[in-house]
């Protein structure tokens, strides 16, 4: 073969190669995991970041159990890593066994992580899950009633103030169950919320659970749980450990003063991240 012709074949090889990966490195991260409807059948890890990451071998929490009812299954986020599923199940049957009633579970993950299309910026590597306020019902939720159950806010109307026709004693140790927990790492709820619980937890002479009690925007009709990273994640990123202060002074003031704390940034998702963006790792996840 004329050596400019060989020259030329690989050239072109090269190139196509080249422009085929930087093609798919530029497309949305959030698009492209969203299509994926299953898991990968790789070792459980969690890669990256809560809100620039991906999971391998996740695990999924089905929709019903005694002791909890999953919502909204059709979005098809009920994957995490192992502990995360654990904790959710032991966390569950310990709250049933104590009060009779199970919980009600929001989003985990995709089945391999990454960014959502729409409704949050983290639960991107299977280490967060959405926990409802309210109780699960004394009956086991339809496919329909999955689908379409509303649960209730804590807040008042005006959102300054606790429901507390709603609110009570379980709800304060339902969050002081998970924080007990040493794989949690934080817990995020509405400032108003926070400010109850520290106004509780005083009371009690035990407000050192607080520290990993976090205000966050929103959270008033659940409560967000982040596991720490797992010793089988060498790439995943946790964030700097909470500081052993309650979080009881001047950080919920700041929160208290701002302006609608009870919406949430986290909807405004960054549909401009990229599949470079991501780690490296997350790249085999899609092919």
């Amino acid at each position: 073969m004329n050596k400019k012709i060989l020259i030329f074949i690989i050239f072109f090889l090269l190139f196509s190669f080249f422009k085929s990966h930087i093609a798919i490195a530029s497309e949305y991260a959030s698009e492209v995991f969203s299509k994926i409807r299953t898991e990968s059948l790789d070792a459980p890890e969690s890669f990256g970041s809560y809100s620039k990451g991906c999971l391998s071998g996740g695990r999924y929490l089905p929709s019903h159990k005694f002791h909890y009812d999953a919502l909204k299954p059709s979005r098809n986020r009920f994957w995490g890593h192992p502990n995360l599923i654990n904790i959710i199940e032991d966390t569950s049957q310990k709250v049933y066994s104590a009060y009779g009633n199970g919980l009600l579970i929001g989003d985990l993950a995709m089945p391999r992580g990454g960014p959502m299309p729409y409704g949050h910026k983290s639960h991107q590597n299977g280490l967060d899950v959405d926990v409802y306020y309210q109780k699960k019902p004394n009956y086991e939720l339809q496919r329909f009633e999955l689908e379409t159950y509303q649960p209730k806010s804590m807040l008042s109307k005006d959102q300054t103030s606790i429901q507390n026709n709603l609110w009570s004693e379980y709800h304060y140790q339902l969050l002081k169950i998970f924080a007990d927990d040493e794989r949690v790492t934080r817990i995020f709820v509405n400032p108003v919320i926070k400010k109850n619980l520290c106004t509780q937890a005083i009371e009690k002479n035990e407000s050192s659970w607080l520290k990993k009690i976090r205000p966050w925007g929103g959270h008033y009709k659940h409560f967000h749980v982040r596991l720490e990273c797992p010793e089988d994640s060498k790439a995943c990123k946790n964030q700097p450990p909470v500081q052993n202060s309650d979080g009881c002074g001047a950080e919920l003031d700041t929160w208290l003063k701002k302006e609608k704390i009870y919406e949430s940034n986290s909807t405004k998702i960054k549909k401009w991240i990229l599949l470079s963006d991501l780690p490296k790792s997350c790249n085999r996840l899609i092919e």
